[in-house]
C-alpha cells in the first residue's frame, strides 16, 4: 500500500480514470451486458438485493452468533452480567419478510459501486499504467468518493450519504457469486493498462490512550505525585495494549491460515480470469 502522495493520482485524474472506465455510469447497458447478458432479472444477481428467506434467516443466525461471541468475550474481560438474546427463528423472518420490487438500475449501480469499493479500496492498490495508485480513499473515504460519482437528484443537486457503500459487500457477498461483476471491473482496468495489489485484511489497532497522555502531560502542571500515579497508569495501559496486539497478531495469523484452506475470494479469482494469473500479493506471506 504507497503512501507517497507523489505516487497517487490526483482528485482531477482519479475522476478521468473514472470516466474511461464507466463512459455511461454504473449501471449503463454496456455493464448490464457484462455482468448479465441474458438479463438482471434472469441472472442470480438480483439476490443480493432480493435474498430469500432462508437466506436472511441464516445471516441473522450468523450475526447473532458472532455478537454473542463478543458479548461473552466482554462478559469474560469486565466481569459484567450481560442479557442474553434468544437467537432468531426462521419462523421469525417468515413473519416479518415482505417482498420488494426489482429496480434493475438501482440496483447494478449499488452492486457495481460496492464492488469498486472491494477492489478500490479495503487496503488493496489499483496501479495506473505509469505506475501510480489510484486512490480513491480508505474505507468511509472510497465510500464518500463512490457516492460522488453516483448521488445527484434528476435536477442535478447533490444527495450524499458518504456510507453507501462503506465496507463493499461484506454484507451481500454470501448471497450470490460476484465474481463476473469483479470480472467486469478488471476487463475495463486492464483494458486501460492498470493492475491491482491484494493485500490480506488484517485487524488493527490506534493506541489513542498514549496520545492522550502526551497532549495531557503537556497541557497540565508538573507535579511528582500526579506525574508518578500517571506513569503507573501508562505502564498499565501499555502491557494491556501489547497483550491486545499480540492477540491481533495470533488472530490475523489464524485467519490467514485459514484462507489458505479455503478457495481464494471472488476479487483473486476474476483476477486470474482477467490477467491469468495470481495478483501480486496473493497468496498471502
Amino acid at each position: 500500500m504507497a503512501s507517497s502522495q507523489a505516487n497517487r493520482l490526483g482528485d482531477h485524474e482519479l475522476n478521468v480514470l473514472f470516466d474511461r472506465l464507466f463512459p455511461h455510469g454504473f449501471a449503463g447497458a454496456d455493464v448490464l451486458a457484462e455482468i448479465a447478458p441474458e438479463g438482471w432479472e434472469q441472472s442470480p444477481l438480483p439476490a443480493c438485493f432480493h435474498p430469500s428467506v432462508e437466506r436472511i434467516f441464516e445471516e441473522r443466525l450468523m450475526f447473532h452468533r458472532n455478537t454473542d461471541g463478543w458479548r461473552q468475550l466482554a462478559k469474560k474481560r469486565q466481569s459484567q452480567t450481560l442479557e442474553e438474546q434468544p437467537e432468531p427463528t426462521l419462523e421469525d423472518v417468515r413473519r416479518e419478510y415482505v417482498p420488494l420490487p426489482i429496480d434493475v438500475s438501482d440496483e447494478v449501480a449499488e452492486l457495481v459501486g460496492m464492488c469498486l469499493w472491494d477492489i478500490f479500496s479495503d487496503n488493496h492498490d489499483v496501479i495506473a499504467v505509469d505506475g501510480r495508485v489510484a486512490d480513491i480513499g480508505s474505507f468511509r473515504g472510497a465510500s464518500r468518493f463512490l457516492d460522488n460519482r453516483l448521488s445527484h437528484d434528476e435536477d442535478g443537486r447533490r444527495r450524499e450519504d458518504y456510507m453507501r457503500f462503506y465496507m463493499g459487500t461484506l454484507g451481500i457477498s454470501r448471497r450470490a457469486d460476484l465474481t463476473p461483476v469483479y470480472a467486469m471491473i478488471f476487463r475495463r482496468l486492464k483494458a486501460m493498462g492498470a493492475d491491482w495489489e491484494y493485500h490480506f485484511p488484517e485487524l488493527g489497532m490506534i493506541d489513542v490512550g498514549s496520545m492522550r497522555d502526551d497532549a495531557e502531560r503537556t497541557a497540565t502542571q508538573y507535579s511528582v505525585s500526579e506525574s508518578a500515579i500517571a506513569e503507573l497508569n501508562a505502564q498499565q495501559r501499555r502491557a494491556e495494549v501489547e497483550q491486545l496486539r499480540a492477540e491481533l497478531r495470533e488472530t490475523n495469523a489464524r485467519a490467514r491460515d485459514k484462507a489458505m484452506d479455503q478457495p481464494p475470494p471472488a476479487t483473486v479469482r476474476a483476477y486470474r480470469q482477467v490477467y491469468g494469473h495470481d495478483p501480486s500479493g496473493w497468496p498471502p506471506a
